[in-house]
């Protein structure tokens, strides 16, 4: 079964297209877009499109709230599909998994960690350079002193060194600063935390 999807407002994809078990989406001039049709489409015109072979599929993620399906495919390629319509973004997630009965089907809600690792990075990385710095600031402050012996370019350690050399004081509210614009962003994206529907092969 082949189906058709025109979005004339939209920026990235106007068109989306499935037919003959390949997902076709492209960006046509308005007064093309007016004229082609399902059944009369020139088969020329889609290699104008960029397409995926179901075939090629590995997931399809759709989550409520966003306005894009994922699509994981090939050796770690990734594309979207841009619907800003929610309702007719779920009919096409539909549409794509009756004509694909070999994916599996679940929905489940994203753990914290899977859906937030790089910001709980960010905040666990920041939490470790600073601890780092405070101490050496802290030594810095008593009067030891410390050479940097490096083969090149200094690295963290060298980073963590010119950190430490503003000062505890410094350090302490630079990290505060930093802390809470990381919290931020985590609480921000926890936010967006919502049911997703997967298609897996």
């Amino acid at each position: 079964m082949n189906k058709i999807w025109k979005f004339n407002d939209s920026k990235s994809n106007k068109l989306i297209l499935i037919k003959d078990k390949i997902i076709y989406k492209g960006n046509p001039k308005d007064i093309d877009l007016n004229f082609i049709k399902l059944e009369t489409i020139d088969p020329i015109y889609l290699n104008n499109l960029f397409s995926i072979p179901f075939s090629y599929i590995k997931k399809i993620e759709n989550q409520k709230g966003k306005n894009y399906i994922k699509i994981l495919f090939g050796n770690d390629s990734e594309e979207q599909l841009n619907i800003e319509d929610e309702k007719t973004k779920n009919e096409i997630f539909e549409f794509i998994k009756s004509e694909n009965p070999k994916l599996t089907y679940n929905t489940k809600i994203p753990t914290v960690l899977n859906y937030a690792k790089p910001q709980l990075f960010a905040l666990l990385a920041i939490t470790a350079i600073f601890l780092w710095s405070l101490y050496l600031a802290f030594e810095i402050e008593k009067g030891v002193e410390y050479e940097l012996v490096s083969h090149g370019k200094p690295g963290i350690a060298g980073l963590v060194l010119i950190i430490a050399n503003f000062g505890s004081v410094k350090v302490i509210f630079g990290y505060l600063f930093l802390l809470v614009l990381a919290i931020l962003a985590l609480k921000n994206k926890l936010k967006s935390r919502s049911e997703t529907k997967f298609l897996i092969r």
